[in-house]
C-alpha cells in the first residue's frame, strides 16, 4: 500500500475531526447560551396567597422564572429578590407596601421597610408593569448591588423616598411615573452606567431625581416638575455622565449641580419656570434658577462641564447662576429666552453665548429658526414659545431649533414675541410676504436695531423707557460688532422694551452674543437676598452682542420651499450580533493544515 497516500488521507482525517470538534464545541456553547432560561417556570401571584407564601414561592424559584401578578391588589408586600426574576402585571396591580420588615429582611440586617429589595443575587431581573403604593414606608423599591436590572412601565409612589438604587452597573430605569414621595422620588448612590429615560418624576418633597458619585450614565428624555426642591440633584462625584433632552420645570430649581464634575454634558435640556422659595435651605436666593451651581461645585482637571444647546427660559430668579463663591465662568451656546444680552437674566458670576431666535417668510407660513454665529442650529431643547401674529396668539412647538406658523404668505405679517415672564421684553417684527426669487440668499442689512434682527434685510428702530422716563432711539451707527448698545447706557435693563424691524425671506447672518447681566465688576452679595447681585443683573449688561452686516447665511433653495423646517427623524438603531462560528472554524483548520503541510515539508526535506 502507498505509504504517502495512506499519510494523506489520515492528515485529512485529523483535520475534519478536529473541526467536527471545534463545531460542536461552539454548538454546544451556542445552544447552553440559548437555553440558560429554557425551563422557566411563569407562576401566577393572586391576591389570596400571604406576602410569606409569595416570599416562599420567591426563595424555591430559579433563575429566569416569572412571577405575574394577575390580581388588582396585593395588601402588605415586602419581598426580597434573591435570584434573577422576571416580575411583572399585565393589569397594573396596585401593591399596597408594609411598613414593617419582614422575618427574612430582619435576617440580612436591613433596616428600612420597603416594597421590593434587589440584592447582588438578583442582577438581570426585571419589574414591570406594577403600581407600587408605599405610604409610610421608607422605600418602594431598592437595588443593592443589583447590575443588569430593569426597572419598567410603573407607577411608585407616596415612600418616603420611592426608589434607591446603589453599588451597581448597567441598571435602567425607564417609563415609569414616579411620584409623591415625601423626599426624594429617585435616589442614585455609587453608579457606573444608569440609564434613566421616558420618566415621569413630580411633585415630591424634595429632588425629583438625586445623584451621588454617579460615573457614565445617561438622564435622557424625563419630565421632571413640581419638586419643592430641586428637579435634579448631583452631589459628591460625577463623571462623564449626559442629562439631555429631559424637560425640567416648577421646582425650586431645575438643575442643581453640586459635585466635581468631570466630562459631563448637558445638552437640550429645557428647564423653565422654575420658581424661587424664600423658606429654602439653601437660602431664598438660591432658588427660582434653571442651572444652579453649588458650593461644592469643583471642576476636575479643569474640565467643565458642557453646559450647551439648552432652554432656559421663564425662570423666576435666574437663567443659569454660579455660587457667589466661585469664580467665573463660562457656559456654552444656549437659549435665554432673549436675543438681547440685557434680558437673559444671567448671574453675573456666569458668561454665556446666547443663542438668538428669529423669523422668515417661508412658501406657506412663517419659519421660526435658532441661530448659533449666523448657522441654524438643528439640534435642541424642545420647547413652546408664545407668538402673536397680527394680533392673533400661537403657542408654537420649537423641535430641535425650528419651528413654523402656518399662515397666508402673500403678505405680510405683523410677528410679536414676549421675552421673559416676570419683567417681559417685548419684541415686534414684520415679516414681509413670500417672494420666491433667485436673489433668496442674497442678504442684506440695513438700519439700526443690529440686536434685534436675525435676517438679511433689518430696518427701523428700537425705543424703550429709561431710568423710568424719556426713550431712546439712538443706537450705534454701524454694525460693526464692537457693542450695538443703547446710548441711554443707564436705563435700568429690566424694564418693557418694544423693538420694530421688517424681516425678509433672506436670511442674513446673526452672531450671537456674550452677556450676563452684569458690569465687569462683580458685586459683593449673600446667598440670602442677593439684592446687590440682583441690582447688578438688572442695571447692567457684560459683553454685548455683534451682528455682521452683509453677510447671508442661507440655507439655500430649502428656505423657499419651507424644507429647512421640516424635523428631522431620529434615528436609533443597533448592529446586530454577528455570529461569526463558522469564520472562526475555518481559520482554525486554516492553520491547522498549515502545520501539518509545514511538517510534511519538513520530513521530506529531513
Amino acid at each position: 500500500m502507498n505509504i504517502k497516500k495512506v499519510n494523506n488521507v489520515l492528515n485529512i482525517f485529523i483535520i475534519f475531526l478536529f473541526a467536527l470538534c471545534l463545531v460542536s464545541s461552539v454548538s454546544a456553547n451556542e445552544y447552553n447560551s440559548n437555553n440558560d432560561f429554557a425551563n422557566v417556570t411563569t407562576y401566577s401571584i393572586t391576591s389570596d396567597l400571604s406576602n410569606g407564601e409569595i416570599q416562599t414561592m420567591f426563595n424555591g424559584a430559579s433563575n429566569g422564572d416569572t412571577f405575574e401578578f394577575t390580581s388588582k391588589s396585593y395588601d402588605n408586600i415586602s419581598l426580597v429578590v434573591d435570584k434573577q426574576l422576571k416580575i411583572i402585571s399585565n393589569k397594573n396591580s396596585i401593591i399596597n407596601v408594609a411598613t414593617s420588615l419582614t422575618d427574612k429582611a430582619k435576617d440580612m440586617g436591613l433596616s428600612n421597610t420597603f416594597g421590593f429589595y434587589f440584592t447582588q443575587n438578583s442582577s438581570g431581573s426585571i419589574l414591570s408593569g406594577l403600581n407600587i403604593i408605599a405610604a409610610n414606608a421608607d422605600y418602594a423599591v431598592i437595588l443593592d448591588k443589583s447590575s443588569n436590572t430593569i426597572v419598567e412601565n410603573n407607577e411608585i409612589s407616596q415612600a418616603l423616598n420611592n426608589v434607591l438604587v446603589k453599588n451597581a452597573d448597567n441598571v435602567q430605569i425607564s417609563e415609569n411615573y414616579i411620584h409623591n414621595a415625601t423626599n426624594n422620588s429617585l435616589q442614585i448612590k455609587d453608579i457606573n452606567n444608569i440609564s434613566i429615560f421616558n420618566n415621569t418624576i413630580a411633585f415630591n418633597g424634595r429632588s425629583g431625581i438625586e445623584t451621588s458619585n454617579m460615573f457614565d450614565s445617561l438622564i435622557t428624555w424625563n419630565e421632571v416638575y413640581f419638586n419643592a426642591f430641586n428637579g435634579i440633584s448631583m452631589y459628591n462625584k460625577s463623571s462623564n455622565n449626559k442629562v439631555m433632552y429631559n424637560h425640567v420645570y416648577e421646582n425650586t430649581n431645575g438643575i442643581f449641580l453640586n459635585a466635581e464634575s468631570y466630562g459631563d454634558k448637558f445638552l437640550y435640556n429645557t428647564l423653565e419656570y422654575n420658581r424661587m422659595d424664600p423658606n429654602s435651605e439653601l437660602g431664598g436666593f438660591e432658588t427660582g434658577n434653571g442651572f444652579l451651581f453649588g458650593e461644592e461645585f469643583e471642576t476636575s482637571k479643569k474640565q467643565l462641564p458642557d453646559i450647551s444647546y439648552n432652554a432656559l427660559m421663564h425662570n423666576e430668579n435666574f437663567q443659569a447662576k454660579n455660587n457667589p463663591t466661585k469664580e467665573q465662568f463660562k457656559l456654552g451656546p444656549n437659549y435665554f429666552d432673549s436675543n438681547d444680552g440685557e434680558h437673559t437674566f444671567i448671574c453675573p458670576m456666569l458668561l454665556a453665548k446666547i443663542l438668538k431666535m428669529d423669523f422668515t417668510s417661508v412658501s406657506n407660513g412663517i419659519g421660526i429658526q435658532i441661530y448659533d454665529d449666523g448657522k441654524p442650529v438643528n439640534d435642541f431643547a424642545f420647547f413652546d414659545q408664545k407668538i402673536s401674529v397680527d394680533g392673533k396668539e400661537y403657542s408654537v412647538e420649537i423641535q430641535n431649533g425650528k419651528g413654523f406658523i402656518q399662515t397666508d404668505s402673500s403678505q405680510d405679517h405683523e410677528v410679536e414675541i414676549q421675552h421673559g415672564e416676570k419683567v417681559p421684553d417685548y419684541r415686534k417684527e414684520t415679516v414681509e410676504k413670500y417672494t420666491p426669487s433667485s436673489d433668496d440668499n442674497k442678504g442684506s442689512s440695513s438700519g439700526s436695531s443690529g440686536n434685534e434682527k436675525g435676517f438679511g434685510s433689518t430696518s427701523g428702530s428700537s425705543s424703550g423707557s429709561g431710568s423710568g422716563s424719556g426713550s431712546s432711539d439712538t443706537t450705534t451707527d454701524s454694525n460693526d460688532g464692537n457693542k450695538g448698545t443703547s446710548s441711554n447706557s443707564n436705563g435700568n435693563s429690566n424694564t418693557n422694551s418694544t423693538s420694530n424691524s421688517v424681516v425678509s425671506n433672506n436670511q442674513g447672518q446673526v452672531i450671537a452674543n456674550y452677556g450676563t447681566n452684569s458690569s465687569d465688576i462683580i458685586s459683593e452679595s449673600t446667598s440670602q437676598t442677593g439684592e446687590e447681585e440682583q441690582s447688578q443683573g438688572q442695571e447692567n449688561a457684560a459683553e454685548a452682542g455683534s451682528v455682521d452686516s452683509g453677510e447671508s447665511s442661507s440655507p439655500g433653495d430649502s428656505d423657499a420651499e419651507g424644507k429647512v423646517y421640516e424635523l428631522d427623524s431620529v434615528s436609533k438603531k443597533s448592529n446586530p450580533l454577528q455570529d461569526n462560528s463558522i469564520i472562526i472554524v475555518l481559520a482554525i483548520v486554516f492553520l491547522v493544515a498549515i502545520f501539518i503541510y509545514g511538517y510534511r515539508r519538513k520530513n521530506e526535506f529531513e
